[in-house]
């Protein structure tokens, strides 16, 4: 009987594909888990950047309505009577600016309306703060509170009663109470700034408003 030639199976040689592959999908997966959160980043930042700009739109807004309804008391009252001040001057430290012989306002009117940065408090010569706090709020009120205070100045234009016409201003063609009124309506020009939740956004707004002159 002869015997039997025993054979082993022979050890096939790793070559560690399995590995290489899933070192592959590691790789993809981890470069789509950075995109997504990229991604996400970049859309909360931006969502942020919108939120701080409209803060500011609506800060600005609130000076702009802050100082027309100032203009609005104090004509109707007389400084006697009120706690108001309001004059205008070429440096606009009565609250108000007026132009110059050449009809030439301040230089610092061009460089509220225009400036990239917030100033440090306190406010410039001319420019009137907000009276109503929106800094520092709690509670409830806490995500809408602004980096600083509304600021706004205001510009006397001129008279709107042109030789021969009633004006332009129709809607001042009343009286602020209700009642008729020939006064002499003036023009003011309004402008009015405000930071966001952070000073980084800044917003500025114009208007015009018409009142009869304050009386002083």
């Amino acid at each position: 009987m002869n015997p039997r030639s025993l054979r082993f199976p022979t050890r096939r040689a790793q070559r560690g594909a399995v590995l290489f592959v899933a070192l592959i999908f590691l790789v993809l997966l981890t470069l789509l888990g950075l995109t997504a959160s990229g991604s996400s980043m970049l859309q909360e930042r931006m969502t942020g950047g919108m939120r701080n700009g409209e803060m500011a739109l609506m800060g600005a807004e609130s000076g702009q309505r802050g100082a027309e309804f100032n203009l609005w008391i104090a004509a109707q009252t007389s400084a006697a009577n009120s706690s108001l001040s309001l004059y205008c001057t070429y440096n606009g430290d009565g609250g108000c600016f007026l132009p110059d012989a050449t009809n030439q306002y301040a230089a610092s009117i061009g460089t509220f309306a225009t400036t990239t940065t917030w100033p440090s408090a306190p406010a410039p010569t001319g420019v009137t703060t907000y009276a109503t706090t929106l800094t520092g709020l709690t509670g409830a009120s806490q995500s809408a509170s602004l980096a600083a205070q509304p600021q706004s100045i205001v510009k006397l234009v001129g008279p709107d009663l042109p030789p021969g016409s009633i004006g332009h201003a129709g809607g001042s063609l009343l009286q602020q109470d209700g009642g008729p009124n020939n006064s002499t309506k003036y023009i003011y020009d309004i402008v009015a700034r405000s930071p966001g939740g952070s000073a980084n956004t800044m917003r500025a707004v114009e208007s015009t408003f018409a009142s009869v002159k304050a009386s002083y």
